[in-house]
């Protein structure tokens, strides 16, 4: 979520044709206003600004779609993007998915008002896995993600955040966005029985019309319960990003499409150098037009 601002994605909503249509959509689903809350700058992690990027990132996919004629053969996501592609793979409907994301964070923020409120995962670039096995280490942790061979996500207690990256720094990496609550972690265990109870059992999922690939094993998701089973089980769930990368080779992928707000994904080197990347980001769209010149005036 950090790579887009709640206003960046109301604005996008607004300026962008399809977005707005697919607004509509979701307005209709929620029974009331998405932009409204999107527009109130304290609010920047919650069921709106989860919603807004899903339709961002469905949004331009379809544009990009049309403008270099794809025809997908495959869709994957990683983390929140799994939800963008469980709906372009036909899994769920569009109405049926605002609903149930708007679902799981109204559960989620209930649940972390009283559990695991003490942790937090924290993004780490250009540290290699051997030298993060020694910066872990008699540190209590969790690896929530590998994104590349030097990209990390690691949950732990915030009470040890500030060692951890004072030695990723040491270590010559960088420490990147710290994401409260914390995500991707087997010790949410509890929340994820919650949501299996409480929310994911009144959805259902219909078998993907186009595969969709796990990014927590690489594994293509072909029935409607692997998909409803994909999201839920990323709450506990590492995202395991060469898997699919591995994946979409397999399967004769070329060029990959990464739609939506994004300053991470496009800058990997295991995609970089596995396909040709296309890139669809919201900004492009937010960007001010270049005034045309005009012509300077001539004396008389």
């Amino acid at each position: 979520m950090g790579p887009a601002r709640a206003a960046e994605l109301g604005r996008f909503l607004v300026i962008d044709p399809l977005a707005r249509r697919l607004l509509g959509v979701a307005e209709h689903a929620l029974g009331r206003s998405l932009l409204d809350p999107l527009a109130r700058a304290d609010e920047e992690y919650n069921e709106h600004t989860q919603i807004a990027f899903v339709l961002a990132s469905l949004a331009l996919a379809e544009r990009a779609e049309r403008e270099h004629g794809l025809v997908p053969v495959a869709v994957g996501g990683a983390s929140f993007g799994e939800r963008a592609a469980v709906v372009r793979a036909g899994a769920l409907p569009l109405a049926d998915l605002v609903r149930l994301v708007d679902a799981v964070a109204i559960r989620e923020r209930e649940y972390f008002e009283t559990a695991h409120q003490d942790l937090v995962s924290q993004f780490i670039v250009r540290t290699p896995e051997p030298a993060l096995g020694e910066i872990l280490d008699g540190i209590g942790h969790e690896l929530s993600g590998r994104f590349d061979d030097e990209v990390h996500l690691v949950t732990l207690r915030e009470s040890e955040l500030d060692e951890f990256v004072r030695r990723v720094r040491a270590a010559g990496g960088y420490a990147l966005t710290t994401m409260r609550p914390a995500a991707h972690a087997r010790m949410l265990g509890g929340l994820r029985d919650k949501l299996a109870e409480e929310v994911f059992g009144g959805f259902g999922f219909a078998d993907p019309a186009l595969p969709i690939v796990s990014d927590q094993d690489g594994e293509p998701v072909r029935t409607g319960d692997e998909a409803a089973s994909l999201l839920l089980e990323s709450t506990v769930n590492a995202v395991r990003l060469p898997g699919l990368v591995h994946r979409f080779a397999r399967l004769g992928v070329g060029r990959v499409l990464v739609a939506g707000p994004d300053h991470l994904l496009h800058r990997l080197p295991g995609l970089t150098s596995a396909f040709t990347l296309l890139r669809a980001d919201l900004r492009d769209t937010l960007k001010p037009k270049p005034r045309p010149r005009l012509p300077e005036a001539v004396a008389a």
